[in-house]
């Protein structure tokens, strides 16, 4: 069973799910450390969130034995081109969603590549507007989208695996 490919795509929402909560928490916590767990929760979902996405994206994969299954990046599988090669309802429908700049696919991907971009240095101003500038960016990726996300997901990932299954 840990060799299967959905294993992945279920600890993915398993630990999404695990530190979406633990965002909520630290959110409404009035402890100190609060600002610093509320955004180490906030990427931890960003994470597992991402890793989700990609692991139904190699369950797809695995299903039709596409040659996706080595992919490390979910816009790489994605792309109108890799559609085209590889037509199937799932993949269609998880572009079409990440090409759509309102939907949770997409927000999930701007904040994934917010995540992975280097720190732009700014320009030389008070530490209090530092901080501040950098809680403006980081706010893009709310709890709300986490949690519309990891609801999504679930129902996609449901709901590809019930058209998976063979009667």
């Amino acid at each position: 069973m840990a060799n299967e490919v959905y294993t992945r795509t279920n600890q993915a929402l398993f630990f999404a799910r695990r530190a979406i909560d633990a965002w909520a928490e630290a959110a409404n916590s009035g402890a100190i450390d609060a600002s610093s767990q509320t955004q180490y929760h906030r990427e931890h979902a960003i994470f597992h969130l991402y890793r989700g996405v990609l692991a139904v994206v190699h369950e797809v994969a695995d299903r039709y034995r596409w040659p996706l299954v080595e992919l490390r990046q979910v816009e790489a599988a994605l792309s109108p081109a890799v559609v085209a090669r590889f037509p199937g309802p799932e993949l269609a429908e998880l572009t079409e969603m990440a090409d759509s700049r309102d939907t949770w696919l997409a927000k999930l991907i701007a904040a994934w590549q917010q995540l992975q971009a280097p720190p732009v240095p700014e320009a030389s101003a008070p530490a209090e507007t530092l901080i501040a500038s950098t809680a403006v960016k980081r706010a893009e990726w709310s709890l709300e989208d986490a949690n519309e996300a990891c609801i999504a997901l679930n129902e996609r990932v449901r709901s590809y695996r019930e058209g998976m299954l063979e009667w």
